[in-house]
């Protein structure tokens, strides 16, 4: 890292010296869909909203979408000057500071508390009164300051002291006069909050509101620097309860959310107020993080793991500030991948910090075999599209989860074949919050029910269920893991004495699962394994006791045994046809109190017939054997009344 500035940098991201190389950067291949969208953007109808149709009551949707006209061209008119762009950012300038405040949460019915959109906004109106100085006027600087200062930093600094002192919180609650929510929204219950929002990625969204205020002020006013330490403050203290590994439990997606404005934040107190961020963790880490969480296949290059809301791996902006500042390769390597650098207005932050002289490489030295916290098992056979990657869910709670303890995502051949669908809905009034429970990922149930989930009250905060990996092994071409959620399952008032999911992951296209549930009463146990249908491609079919799962460029076939009677069928989730369709095979133990579920799957690419293993139990013990693309297969696994099976390869 370079030593500290000996005086403020004069421009917040950049200053004039810098616009050569960002230039350059914006004429790279990977980014011509964010500058061409950027410069080409339909501005009569960004005009049309901005004059015609915004509602200064709808501080969620329209503020966010005039934030996101008044940065995007600010930042084109000071790489490639432009008068229209120029007339736009003024005019959208305009209309952001006309509402009347930037969230929707209040203290004691009157403070604004700045945890949601203050923040972002703040960021995007700095940045463009920087971007924009020379061509505003007197009267719209004095506008920008007045109500950093005296609205937007105060609503952040009401949130960071609410989060860090939440017994000093009088009460928050939704703004009344906010419009534009689901009536289901303005029914959450807040008074939580302040501890809930302490302890996830919406600390550093408030945050950042405090170091626009600071980096924006710094030395025009009097509580500036007090601002500066509160974020640095705040910002340490987040990153100092994230692991050790570099990964972050809420997903990829949420961490790029949350880094992005950590890292505009940390550039903003760094080159205007002294305070030098980059030693408060270790950033790197998080690059193999983000690495090893992603699943890009044939039709989708920036796929994720997505355990949770997450749905898509991190963008470009928080990468190209890490490969900036730590020269680290896989962060660069990420950047340049497809799908990162994306059509929205903080892909200037990602041109504005790539660094060519970086090498794009990934790290020879990163593991395939991982268990990133909160307990998610990480297993793959390489690194391109066509690799097979597999996960388990166990562990501890997290925000934006679901009901997903013990559940599996797998792909191979450049397909997702065991599917976590995606884009769950936040509410629980909407069809689609069913996507959050159990019945909807590739888990178990029991009678027909998922382990213990909350009803969104608190919005889409950590259950309290659990799962515990009591194995995990690896060898050169295999992974075994065993995880317990009969703690998870036992909190939904089941009468569970165990419920284990073991693992067996022969690398790159064979997995057997063994699902053992003990009960105190007799009840029906059910294995569910999706499809991946966003597309409209995914299929499933049944014979008898196997089923297969086609995509356009795979197959599964998975073949099913256990020790009571079996009935394997195909259906789909019981939501309205116009949001899609999500196909799943099912099967199912008859009532029993101890349950043993064998399936044992085989995948190919579409061109090829998967093998056709079969597990017959001999003696306690499950034979596994057959022939899968001429490859003989011979696994003893023997399930032992109590912890992990014995397993011979």
């Amino acid at each position: 890292m370079s030593s500290l500035p000996s005086a403020p940098a004069s421009g917040l991201l950049f200053d004039s010296t810098e616009l050569p190389r960002i230039r350059t950067t914006l004429q790279r291949p990977e980014f011509a869909a964010f500058w061409n969208g950027a410069r080409g953007a339909d501005l009569a109808a960004d005009e049309r909203f901005l004059r015609e149709e915004i509602k200064l009551d709808h501080t969620n949707a329209d503020l966010s979408r005039a934030a996101n006209i008044l940065q995007r061209s600010a930042f084109v008119h000071a790489i490639a000057p432009d008068a229209r762009h120029l007339a736009l950012a003024r005019l959208a300038l305009d209309r952001v500071l006309a509402f009347p405040r930037w969230d929707w949460i209040l203290e004691a019915g009157a403070g604004t508390v700045g945890v949601m959109r203050n923040g972002t906004t703040s960021i995007s109106v700095v940045l463009a009164a920087d971007w924009l100085a020379a061509d505003l006027s007197a009267a719209e600087h004095a506008a920008v300051v007045r109500y950093i200062a005296t609205e937007a930093a105060p609503a952040a600094e009401r949130a960071v002291f609410g989060m860090t002192h939440p017994d000093q919180v009088v009460g928050w609650s939704m703004d009344p006069a906010a419009a534009g929510f689901d009536q289901a929204y303005k029914a959450i219950d807040f008074s939580r909050w302040p501890v809930i929002l302490d302890g996830n990625n919406l600390r550093i969204i408030a945050t950042s509101g405090l170091a626009a205020a600071a980096g924006f002020l710094h030395g025009r006013h009097p509580r500036a620097a007090h601002w500066a330490a509160m974020a640095d403050a705040s910002m340490r203290l987040f990153v100092s309860r994230l692991p050790a590994d570099g990964a972050f439990p809420e997903g990829p997606d949420y961490w790029h959310f949350t880094f992005n404005y950590f890292a505009v934040s940390a550039e903003l107190l760094r080159r205007r107020c002294w305070i030098d961020l980059r030693d408060a963790c270790d950033f790197p880490a998080m690059a193999r993080y983000v690495q090893t969480v992603t699943l890009p296949t044939r039709e989708v290059p920036g796929g994720c793991i997505n355990i949770g809301d997450a749905y898509m791996t991190a963008g470009a902006e928080p990468l190209a500030w890490i490969g900036r500042h730590f020269r680290d390769a896989t962060a660069n390597h990420l950047v340049l991948q497809p799908g990162t650098i994306r059509d929205t207005p903080n892909s200037a932050w990602a041109a504005i910090w790539f660094d060519p002289s970086v090498p794009a490489r990934r790290n020879a030295d990163l593991p395939l075999d991982r268990v990133l916290f909160p307990g998610i098992v990480v297993s793959r056979s390489g690194w391109t599209a066509t690799d097979s990657v597999l996960s388990l869910r166990s562990g501890d709670q997290e925000n934006h989860e679901h009901a997903d303890r013990n559940s599996l995502i797998f792909a191979a051949h450049g397909e997702r074949l065991f599917h976590d669908p995606l884009k769950a809905n936040y509410l629980r009034t909407d069809p689609k919050w069913l996507l959050r429970l159990t019945v909807a990922h590739t888990a178990v149930l029991i009678d027909g029910r998922g382990h213990q989930y909350h009803n969104g009250e608190e919005g889409t905060n950590a259950s309290q269920a659990a799962a515990k990996l009591t194995d995990h092994r690896i060898g050169p071409d295999w992974m075994l893991a065993v995880s317990d959620a009969t703690d998870a399952y036992a909190r939904a008032k089941l009468p569970v004495a165990r419920v284990q999911r073991t693992v067996v992951f022969l690398k790159p296209d064979v997995l057997i699962v063994c699902d053992e549930v003990r009960l105190t009463t007799a009840l029906s146990v059910q294995t569910r394994w999706q499809v991946c249908n966003e597309d409209g491609h995914g299929a499933v079919t049944t014979d008898g006791a196997t089923f297969s799962i086609t995509r356009p460029h795979a197959t599964l076939r998975a073949a099913t045994a256990g020790t009571g009677v079996l009935t394997v069928t195909a259906d789909q989730l019981p939501l309205p046809a116009e949001g899609g369709s999500y196909p799943f095979a099912a099967v199912t133990s008859a009532p029993a109190l101890e349950h043993c579920l064998i399936t044992v799957c085989t995948t190919a690419p579409r061109e090829e017939s998967p093998g056709q293993l079969t597990a017959v139990l001999a003696c306690n013990s499950w034979q596994i054997v057959g022939t899968h693309r001429h490859r003989a297969i011979r696994v003893t696994l023997n399930p032992l009344p109590d912890g992990a099976p014995v397993v011979i390869f």
